[in-house]
């Protein structure tokens, strides 16, 4: 039996509370975006009627998740700004991303924002109640990279669950640099792109010195609810514009990424991209694109796709674990992902690095490191020593 549809007044209130906890979140880090995020909010608490733009938010999300809502909303006005359309030049001025350099505690920021919206509802609204969101972190293929270049396997399969356009299955063709927070040596250094592209904060466990050289990597797939796949420059720029526009930087490393992307696809291992509608989907995707790849241990990864997923993630693991105990080759699960419970991470919206591995009729897992979502720091735990140990034996 279906619950009863939401009313607009629960609608509401899951919105505000959803935009302010993506304000607090963004404080500090993305100071436009936690300010944009937090005028929602205030006018989400006004009384039903009071202000028409919340009230034409209510009824554009209302067949959303409230969790995508914001990050839709916010994308949507990104787009527009990236490709100049001059209903929103004025609001342009305060994103960096576009060399905007109005500062965003200014009263004016509030007029602008709400002139772009009521200028661009009708388009919004499409937006917001037909895109996917889009969590393609370029930074986030450290997930898999650095784990992958422990292992000592000469070769895998890589797989992404949640691959949004499939970037970050490349991340052996960029750079990562990984630094020691207190004195800033580099400590690790992975992939064979052109140096410096992602430079990662390390704290924490101390990290002791490793080899670390990637395996070859024989086949890249991916599966994602809605697969974005770059065939023309207007699939880039959706994509583009779930970057947050205080990030110039991410943005410029998200281009980046694109042309690592399109370099591999002329490869001997191009990235195929398949839909499917996780978690109820996995079995058939495993059986049907990654049984196929037996020559070879397996790497699965996916970063920050649980909070999209109905059950937050719940039905991977027995689908995943039930697969992979079967498989004839070992396979390594990675994730970032939140975790649920103790223990709690160092700081407000952090997520932990885990590993799993099923090898030769056993199962053991670790919870490597703390990690910002968006890749720049991470929190090692106690449990990396045992990590490499367990590599190095």
């Amino acid at each position: 039996m279906k619950p009863p549809p939401s009313s607009p007044s629960d609608l509401r209130v899951r919105l505000g509370r959803r935009f302010r906890k993506q304000q607090e979140f963004s404080a500090g880090y993305a100071p436009l975006y936690s300010r944009l995020f937090g005028l929602v909010a205030d006018w989400l608490a006004a009384v039903p009627g009071k202000d028409t733009l919340a009230d034409w938010l209510v009824h554009a999300g209302a067949g959303r998740s409230s969790f995508d809502v914001p990050l839709l909303l916010l994308a949507g006005l990104h787009r527009d700004i990236l490709t100049g359309r001059p209903e929103v030049a004025e609001l342009a001025h305060y994103y960096p991303t576009v060399q905007g350099a109005w500062p965003s505690h200014g009263n004016r920021l509030v007029s602008c924002f709400r002139a772009a919206i009521e200028a661009r509802r009708e388009a919004l609204a499409e937006f917001i109640a037909m895109a996917q969101v889009q969590t393609n972190e370029t930074a986030r293929g450290l997930c898999w990279l650095l784990p992958a270049s422990i292992t000592g396997w000469p070769a895998l399969h890589l797989v992404d669950l949640g691959a949004s356009a499939g970037l970050n299955l490349v991340a052996d063709w960029r750079h990562f640099g990984v630094i020691g927070e207190s004195d800033g040596q580099t400590l690790l250094e992975l992939g064979s792109g052109a140096s410096p592209q992602f430079l990662v904060r390390s704290e924490g466990t101390p990290l002791p010195p490793v080899q670390a050289v990637c395996p070859t990597i024989q086949s890249r797939v991916g599966c994602d609810l809605a697969p974005l796949i770059l065939r023309s420059p207007a699939e880039e720029q959706t994509l583009a514009a779930f970057v947050w526009g205080d990030h110039p930087e991410r943005l410029h490393q998200l281009r980046a990424g694109v042309a690592a992307l399109h370099a591999v696809n002329r490869s001997p291992s191009p990235v195929r991209l398949f839909p499917a509608d996780l978690p109820a989907d996995l079995p058939r995707f495993l059986t049907d694109r990654v049984d196929r790849l037996p020559d070879a241990p397996v790497i699965l990864y996916n970063t920050y796709l649980t909070a999209y997923l109905v059950d937050k993630g719940a039905a991977l693991r027995p689908s995943l674990a039930a697969w992979a105990s079967q498989h004839p080759w070992p396979v390594l699960w990675l994730q970032w992902e939140p975790l649920r419970g103790n223990p709690e991470p160092p700081d407000f919206g952090w997520i932990g690095w885990t590993a799993d591995l099923w090898q030769g009729g056993k199962h053991r897992s670790w919870q490597l490191a703390w990690v910002h979502p968006h890749g720049a720091r991470i929190v090692w735990t106690p449990e990396i020593a045992d990590w490499l140990a367990f590599w190095q034996d």
